[in-house]
């Protein structure tokens, strides 16, 4: 077995203690008091490298060259812009560093972002004002701007069509994402013209809507058009790209299944409990399941679907502990089931998917958590799927939380852990939604037969990170061990098949099912708050800072394959355990030199010793940035920072850095790469065994916009989980941290308003 890179061998290891009801976390509401502005500074523009006559001509060749072949776009279209990359330097990502004032002194149009170092702008043909600029404009900004530029290269066909078009004919249905400007103007006119295209050459398109975003346009007649037509829709300068309509499918593993055991006797419900909507393959309802089944959509039958996959996730829903011989790392708290049945056997395309889910969220507007067990075979790619931000869009429109799946490894080499080996495992779409929680999968009984031993990351269970670098999974639970070969068997997960028939299987599709019922059960017992109304932000963090708690503190090469670890129960989502103190803080932030700010923090005295702090300090913030499909790589639009740490005067020094992976620094990709910077969950964890100096603890965000970005016209929400723990186990934490937050006078409330409901082992 391969050793793997950056750290111990580590497996999921912890010993149960269980929180208790009388320890609820306290909620810390936003008051306006919070927020406050500072003076912010800056620096000179950075130049990176001498601006001499050869630097500059050569920046002239490329912007040539990138013109001459975008040259016959002009003739047939006049009046569209002619797509041009400003291909930066890896050390001028950053907004301060990137050529804005080259773009606007030029009228160019900024277009967004392809990949991390590729800035996309318009030019209004025949134009020559950036030619004059580059060659003789010599301001420190415009030099600065100009080092900041490695060449100029063209939108070309091979960009716009990157699978090449033989793959748009095989599968005769596409999808089509246009150029958005940050121009209402051009952008109206681009789209128009691209309608206008598309009908000339007689291909039939459906538009699919998106909300903060131009529409995706969905093509249905590939197959049919002659090589001229589709020549004629893949040379549009309008379109920024076309890809083959994705398929996606509720991946069905190994299954070993046995006759229903006369001896098994599956829980039966009992209000109230919370309901999810489980969209999959459909639900064949027998004697055991049918009592848990609360409604049902159907948008597919037999032959079409065979309901195994779907009667397996709706099973674990209900029953995951009484199906898995009461073993304490799976939850008891089941949910009732609102069954979609809507994935082929053969998989099923993004189209009908959309509309089947947007049809079933409008048809229960009353379920909050939705558990999608599928997604395509194939890792993720750099760019974020139009599925994971479909999914986005919906979560936002609908006020709900989407539980996905990880996916599916399962090529050869067979993965094993620890192993470095170099694999396609990332996480699958639409895992990369950002508003989603996704989850992976881990391991519950080792045998000298499975393939891992017992807490670790699952052979199948697709890793991190994700597009950009974006943290993926969120978190694990139980998916089921393998044996070899590849087989189900005593360590794999129990569920039921159709017919009530018994049996084990494994796959993310099993972990992700667990994770919506607590995710359900998390909801439930926050509605009906005077104080807060349950979010998919505030749900979201609460189950992520829960596995936080009840994991180890992972390198972050294991988080790329555990995420912040396995929640452990719905209790440990919403009470402390007695050696530890947990506060659920709601901020709101807005951009420029404004910052949230909770001072003096209250710290339970016995975790202070001779005017240090020694404990353990774990740290979750969740929030919902606004984010534009257009943008590429700069899909989410603002990043806010946390810092816990000890004021000096008006600053803090930061004491609980965020988990990066080493060689991460103060350039932004690598901020971007190895320290989550974007990604709308940021994660926090330090232990001081010696202790740490400082009397006056703060807490601290601070919200920052990408370019171009339109200024918030509300505070982003921001939850926020602290927990400080005693690192020697002292059951005092919990109530001498009561006692400091009463003495805080700060505005508090207990967090859940019910206990969740524990249905049966």
């Amino acid at each position: 077995m391969a050793t793997k890179k950056g750290g111990a061998q580590a497996t999921h290891s912890w010993q149960v203690k269980f929180s208790k009801a009388q320890n609820p976390f306290q909620h810390i509401p936003f008051v306006a008091g919070d927020l406050s502005g500072y003076k912010a500074g800056g620096g000179s523009s950075k130049i990176f490298v001498e601006i001499d006559t050869v630097y500059r001509e050569n920046l002239i060749s490329s912007l040539g060259a990138a013109r001459q072949s975008s040259s016959g776009d002009g003739h047939r279209y006049p009046n569209l812009l002619t797509n041009l990359v400003f291909k930066l330097r890896s050390e001028a990502i950053a907004m301060t560093h990137r050529p804005l004032t080259l773009v606007k002194e030029s009228g160019l149009i900024s277009a967004g972002h392809a990949e991390l170092d590729e800035m996309i702008v318009g030019e209004i043909p025949s134009s020559q004002l950036l030619d004059r600029i580059i060659r003789t404009r010599n301001t420190r900004q415009i030099q600065a701007n100009l080092s900041a530029i490695l060449r100029i290269e063209p939108w070309t066909r091979e960009r716009r069509n990157p699978e090449g078009s033989q793959l748009l004919r095989d599968r005769g249905t596409a999808l089509v994402r246009i150029f958005r400007y940050f121009s209402d103007v051009a952008t109206q006119n681009n789209l128009q013209s691209v309608q206008n295209a598309l009908q000339f050459a007689g291909a039939k398109f459906q538009i699919i809507a998106q909300r903060r975003s131009l529409p995706l346009l969905h093509l249905m007649n590939l197959d049919s058009l002659s090589d001229e037509k589709l020549d004629f829709i893949l040379d549009h300068p309008g379109i920024r790209t076309v890809f083959a309509e994705p398929m996606y499918f509720a991946p069905a593993q190994a299954f070993n299944a046995t006759e229903r055991s006369s001896t098994f006797s599956f829980p039966s419900p009992v209000a109230p409990i919370p309901i999810v909507g489980v969209f999959d393959s459909g639900c064949d309802a027998g004697e055991m399941i049918s009592p848990w089944i609360d409604g049902r959509d159907v948008f597919i039958l037999p032959p079409e679907t065979d309901h195994v996959h779907g009667t397996a996730v709706c099973s674990l829903v209900a029953g995951a502990r009484a199906l898995n011989d009461g073993h304490e790392w799976f939850p008891a708290t089941g949910c009732k089931v609102h069954d979609v049945a809507a994935l082929e056997i053969g998989g099923s395309s993004f189209s009908h998917l959309e509309f089947r889910l947007r049809s079933a969220l409008e048809s229960r507007p009353d379920i909050r958590v939705w558990n999608l067990s599928l997604g395509a075979p194939i890792p993720c790619g750099e760019q974020f799927s139009a599925f994971g931000q479909k999914l986005d869009d919906l979560s936002d429109e609908h006020n709900v939380l989407f539980v996905v799946a990880a996916g599916n490894y399962v090529q050869t080499p067979r993965r094993g852990w620890p192993d470095g080996a170099i694999l396609h495992d990332q996480v699958s779409e639409p895992a990369d939604s950002m508003r989603a929680l996704t989850v992976g999968a881990m391991t519950h009984i080792g045998t000298e037969l499975t393939l891992v031993e017992k807490g670790s990351p699952a052979p199948y269970s697709r890793r991190g990170p994700g597009p950009v670098f974006t943290p993926k999974p969120d978190v694990v639970h139980l998916g089921g061990g393998v044996h070899a070969p590849w087989e189900a068997g005593v360590a794999s997960t129990k569920v039921i098949f159709p017919g009530d028939q018994l049996g084990t299987s494994f796959g993310t599709s099993f972990a992700a099912p667990i994770v919506a019922g607590m995710a359900a059960h998390v909801w439930k017992s926050l509605e009906g708050h005077r104080q807060l109304k349950p979010s998919p932000s505030m749900v979201k963090a609460l189950i992520i800072h829960a596995a936080q708690l009840s994991s180890p503190a992972y390198t972050p090469y294991e988080r790329r394959y555990f995420g912040a670890g396995l929640p452990q129960d719905v209790m440990s989502v919403l009470y402390d355990r007695d050696d530890s103190f947990t506060l659920i803080f709601e901020a709101q932030v807005i951009q420029g030199a404004f910052r949230w700010r909770k001072a003096p923090y209250p710290i339970p005295d016995c975790l202070m010793k001779d005017g240090k702090f020694s404990g353990e300090v774990i740290i979750t913030a969740a929030y919902a940035p606004p984010l534009m499909p257009d943008a590429g790589s700069e899909y989410v639009r603002a990043n806010v920072d946390i810092s816990f740490g000890v004021l000096n005067g008006d600053n803090i020094q930061g004491k609980v850095p965020m988990q990066k992976e080493p060689g991460a620094d103060t350039v932004e990709k690598a901020q971007i790469k190895h320290g989550g910077k974007w990604a709308p969950v940021k994660v926090h964890r330090k232990s001081f065994p010696e202790g740490v100096s400082g009397r006056k603890w703060a807490l601290q965000a601070e919200c920052s916009l990408r370019a171009f970005e339109t200024p918030l016209a509300v505070p982003i929400n921001v939850v926020i989980a602290v927990t400080l723990r005693s690192l020697d186990g002292d059951n005092t934490v919990h109530a001498r941290g009561i006692s400091a937050l009463n003495a805080s006078n700060w505005i508090s409330h207990q967090l859940p308003v019910t206990v969740p409901v524990i249905v049966g082992t």
